[in-house]
């Protein structure tokens, strides 16, 4: 049966080249004779030791020679887990664990908005006693097998990322926004080659476009139910025939995030009227008739994949409407737990809520109360969305992709307390939790998908190395 342990890595200048250590006190659970070969692993890299005998330290500890450092490519010193597997032979060291992402041409931030939260996800890996590193497509060396991986410098309070060569992963969170053209080309083969890998595990590699998650939803009994009707936008055909069977209809960039392209249309006898945002400013449009429908949005549209969405007559407070982030995650064990539950409130006279548009966050719980004064109402609501955002987490993983790690489930609420699947985000923020004050879900927020890296990587999975607990939002 495989054993872990948790061992400080270090480099012995008076060791012969090819050789490791070990301490006293690990010794003693450690079958293996002197001059004994040792394969040691480290993410995707391997290469032969030899077993020399032991040191004195009293903490478990490795000790490797000047080049078999430089081989392993880890940043030693550094204290991570050892996993020995007697049936083979391997002592691996990690687990290695690599974010993927677009990289900026800005120093202080080379991952440009993600940089802050990939800081706080290299130092949760590292209270697990994973090694992690940042990179993107153009860091890697494919025929050597390398990643010249990002990190942050040591120096304490400095803002500054260090380049540094790091063997290919153990597992890969994929938190990759490209942008059009080569750049999203480049992550497109990352993707592949890591999906094929034999020992890579690479979490979160799709993303959900809207026209494919609801033909994806709509296979699904219960989850079929709280959809929106929902079409492939061909022509401005599908949005008058939408608009007619009910009155407002919401049409949605297929691929799109933060609000952006959205264009809300209603019937207006004899013609219609359109709200689109552009350059952060609310537009109104009222359309005479069909022909106009179809030139504005043929120029709105502009050939992008669209869907156009049944509109629900929201629930709404104090004349702003509101929908519902719930975060699903994996944990060490990769069972799916709630890690948060937040409301986005449209800012006055918006019909987006997301924080990106203007919208603010609020406690999910203040939010139903204040709407639907009924407490028992109110408390059914709440069940709804906690048991639909399970039950979506659920059929991802069992009919979708067994491997995503996180999702972020979008949900609304009609004025009849009915709640609605808007739309599921593979690569979700974290600002709503925060903005509201929850500080235990802000951390769990961060820490799961390094605790999932880890279950994943294979490095004791059942270890009882973090502890956690899942609250109720709702107050007794």
């Amino acid at each position: 049966m495989p054993k872990i342990f948790t061992v400080n890595l270090s480099c012995s200048p008076s060791l012969p080249e090819g050789s490791i250590t070990v301490s006293d006190n690990l010794f003693r659970y450690i079958r293996c004779t002197f001059n004994e070969e040792i394969i040691l692993r480290t993410g995707q890299q391997s290469l032969v030791v030899r077993f020399r005998g032991t040191h004195r330290d009293d903490l478990p500890s490795l000790q490797i020679d000047p080049r078999t450092c430089r081989e392993i490519l880890l940043p030693v010193p550094l204290k991570l887990d050892l996993l020995l597997d007697p049936s083979s032979g391997i002592w691996r060291l990690g687990p290695v664990i690599g974010i993927l992402a677009h990289r900026y041409d800005k120093i202080l931030k080379p991952f440009g908005e993600q940089t802050s939260f990939f800081r706080k996800l290299i130092n949760c890996a590292n209270n697990i006693n994973a090694v992690c590193f940042a990179f993107s497509p153009g860091d890697i060396d494919w025929e050597n097998e390398v990643i010249r991986g990002s990190v942050p410098a040591d120096d304490e309070g400095s803002r500054q990322w260090n380049q540094v060569m790091f063997p290919f992963p153990d597992v890969i969170y994929d938190r990759g926004l490209f942008p059009q053209g080569e750049k999203r080309s480049m992550a497109a083969e990352v993707r592949k080659y890591f999906r094929k890998h034999p020992r890579a595990k690479l979490f979160n590699p799709a993303f959900f476009g809207k026209w494919k998650t609801h033909k994806f939803f709509s296979g699904h009994e219960e989850i079929c139910r709280h959809l929106p009707e929902t079409m492939l936008y061909t022509t401005a055909a599908d949005a008058a025939e939408l608009t007619a069977r009910h009155g407002v209809v919401y049409l949605k960039p297929s691929g799109g995030s933060s609000g952006k392209g959205i264009i809300v249309l209603s019937t207006k006898a004899p013609g219609y009227t359109a709200f689109y945002r552009k350059f952060r400013k609310l537009n109104k449009v009222s359309l005479a008739d069909f022909s106009q429908l179809n030139t504005t949005l043929d120029t709105l549209i502009n050939g992008r994949r669209y869907v156009v969405q049944q509109g629900i007559r929201l629930a709404s407070i104090n004349g702003n409407s509101f929908d519902i982030r719930v975060l699903m995650q994996k944990n060490r064990h990769g069972v799916w737990l709630r890690t948060g539950i937040a409301a986005r409130v449209a800012a006055a006279g918006s019909f987006i809520s997301n924080i990106h548009a203007g919208g603010h966050a609020e406690k999910i719980t203040n939010v139903l109360q204040a709407v639907f004064p009924d407490p028992g109402q109110a408390k059914r609501i709440l069940n709804d969305i906690r048991r639909l955002s399970s039950l979506i987490a659920a059929y991802i993983s069992k009919e979708g992709n067994p491997l995503f790690g996180e999702i972020a489930v979008d949900l609304a609420v009609d004025e009849s307390g009915k709640v609605w699947v808007i739309e599921c985000n593979a690569i979700p923020g974290r600002s709503v939790f925060r903005r509201i004050g929850a500080h235990n879900i802000v951390a769990r927020a961060v820490s799961r998908p390094m605790e999932y890296a880890y279950y994943l990587s294979g490095f004791a999975s059942q270890s009882d190395k973090y502890q956690e607990e899942e609250h109720s939002q709702w107050p007794s």
